[in-house]
């Protein structure tokens, strides 16, 4: 196999693992607004933390780093707006993820954990934590920019 192909798989794993941990934890942060029970909570939201830490996070660092490495092989010009727009979005994506999504699942995780181990089965203020307008709605942002960005990558418009 050539470098470029190489390289390739190495960005496609890293995109693999992304789309997959955000797959996961979308389908995690759905199910938590949908339960009030403590113990399920606490255990969603530990998923989710796997998801984000296990699958996300390496994904997105072997993505932009074999990405990039791809863009200078293949002789792609890092001025392209695809490429510009797909760096932007991978940067709003992971920021998104780390300064708020990620603190967010821990600390319903944490609150999860205490509620348990006080014998506490349901909660409502768990569940309305969970369903934060401003974490479901940067939610839904992440995962339309990890769309966008798969979109760029494949079709590179203006190419």
């Amino acid at each position: 196999m050539s470098t470029y192909e190489w390289l390739l798989v190495l960005h496609l794993v890293g995109v693999f693992l992304l789309v997959a941990g955000s797959g996961a934890a979308t389908v995690l942060g759905i199910a938590q607004t949908r339960t009030s029970e403590t113990r399920v909570m606490a255990t969603l939201s530990r998923l989710s933390g796997i998801a984000e830490w296990g699958l996300i996070y390496p994904g997105l660092v072997v993505a932009i780093a074999f990405g990039s490495w791809l863009v200078d092989e293949a002789g792609y010009d890092f001025g392209d707006a695809w490429l510009t727009a797909a760096y932007i979005l991978w940067v709003a994506a992971a920021l998104a993820g780390l300064l708020v999504l990620s603190p967010a699942t821990r600390r319903l995780r944490r609150r999860a954990d205490e509620l348990v181990a006080e014998g506490v089965a349901t909660s409502e203020e768990l569940r309305a934590q969970a369903a934060a307008p401003l974490v479901g709605i940067l939610a839904v942002l992440e995962d339309l920019a990890i769309i966008a960005f798969l979109y760029l990558m494949v079709a590179k418009p203006g190419m």
